[in-house]
């Protein structure tokens, strides 16, 4: 079954602030099917959030070679 976390804990977990990673949703840096609404309230599909992070962003950036 897919864990359902809420915005405000997504943004925990990535510890950021909402308005950061708002941003980043809407310059499209995170997937749209990642997000959905329940009755306004706004909640991320936890296991496609991982599964993007290990399939599609793992050693993508230029992150790595500047370490």
């Amino acid at each position: 079954m897919t864990e359902l976390i809420t915005f405000k804990e997504f943004c925990t977990l990535l510890k950021a602030k909402p308005s950061t990673v708002k941003t980043w949703r809407r310059r499209k840096d995170l997937p749209e099917k990642l997000f959905f609404k329940i009755g306004g309230t706004l909640y991320v599909r936890k296991d496609s959030f991982d599964r993007w992070i290990n399939e599609e962003q793992a050693f993508k950036g230029d992150y790595y070679g500047n370490i």
